[in-house]
């Protein structure tokens, strides 16, 4: 009976990080068995790959595309406003000229 054993080392950080455990865990065989070494730091190091670490310059930079977005909102509702009262305007000229068109046709055949 032969008996055949992969070992993968790993830094527990990168098993445990969902965004790169992914990329891990395809070359893992589904009958794996992973030993933890330093297991009692597995808590803080969960607690490490699901937080989000956010500083002023992240901050600046999420208002700065907020108002961007904001602005490019407002210039687009602007945009779609004036171009809906110029085609408003366009169809209120043509259904001028077809009634003016059907009371001279009008007059042209009664007259």
């Amino acid at each position: 009976l032969s008996i055949y054993l992969s070992i993968y080392l790993s830094v527990l950080k990168y098993l445990l990080d969902p965004k790169i455990s992914k990329l891990i865990s395809t070359e893992l065989d589904k009958e794996s068995i992973i030993v933890f070494d330093e297991a009692h730091n597995i808590d803080n190091i969960c607690t490490e790959a699901l937080s989000v670490h956010i500083n002023n310059t992240i901050l600046e930079s999420c208002q700065r595309n907020v108002i961007a977005l904001s602005n490019k909102i407002r210039r687009m509702k602007e945009t779609d406003a004036s171009r809906l009262n110029d085609e408003y305007k366009r169809l209120l000229q043509g259904l001028t000229q077809v009634i003016h068109l059907k009371y001279i046709i009008f007059f042209l055949i009664f007259f």
